[in-house]
């Protein structure tokens, strides 16, 4: 009986460890996403954001254009100034009208009130002249011309503030129509009156 011969036993290839591989392709996919999410666009914010992040404005290091955006920030400066300068002189111009206007309108008002406060006498002849003139002066006071040369003659007098009693005689100094009248500054006539005949006398008041 013949015994087999005992074969040797074979030795197979020794398997490597998967497991490094995959932890290297998981490492390698998590980097991968981690760079594609940095370079990722962020979308710009709508009006419906929440939340407006603060960004720092752009400063250029360009000569040219700093020069450029300094220049135009004084030109939008001087032109502040200018608006605010001109609105300034219409102001000023305005109230300096509206106060020239108002002293011009007293002044009026003063003169209005002043010719309204006076009274003219006045005399006139066909004759040859008038002989004598006799008027009422504030405070009652009475004034006598005589020897008047021509054929007109005329006084006027202020009474604001002052009693006068309103009078007027006058006598020619020979033939004719020899006429008084008594007006006011405002050019109301308060009296007039007419004579005629050799050395007539007249009475206006």
């Amino acid at each position: 009986m013949s015994v087999p011969a005992i074969q040797p036993p074979v030795l197979g290839r020794k398997k490597r460890p998967k497991w490094p591989w995959f932890t290297a392709a998981a490492a390698a996919a998590v980097l991968v996403g981690a760079i594609s999410v940095a370079t990722e666009p962020k979308p710009a914010l709508t009006a419906d954001a929440t939340s407006v992040v603060a960004t720092e404005p752009v400063r250029t290091t360009d000569p040219v254009v700093a020069a450029a955006e300094r220049s135009a920030a004084e030109a939008a400066r001087e032109a502040e100034e200018s608006r605010a300068s001109e609105s300034a002189r219409r102001f000023f111009e305005a109230a300096a009208s509206s106060s020239a206007a108002a002293e011009a309108q007293r002044k009026a008002d003063e003169e209005a009130e002043r010719k309204a406060n006076q009274i003219t006498y006045s005399v006139t002849t066909t004759g040859s002249g008038i002989s004598t003139v006799t008027y009422s002066k504030p405070d009652f006071n009475i004034s006598q011309e005589s020897d008047v040369r021509g054929r007109k003659w005329s006084k006027t007098i202020d009474t604001a503030g002052d009693a006068v009693s309103i009078g007027l005689n006058a006598q020619n100094a020979g033939g004719g129509t020899i006429t008084c009248r008594i007006t006011r500054g405002n050019g109301s006539v308060v009296a007039e009156n007419s004579s005629s005949g050799q050395y007539a006398v007249v009475t206006c008041g």
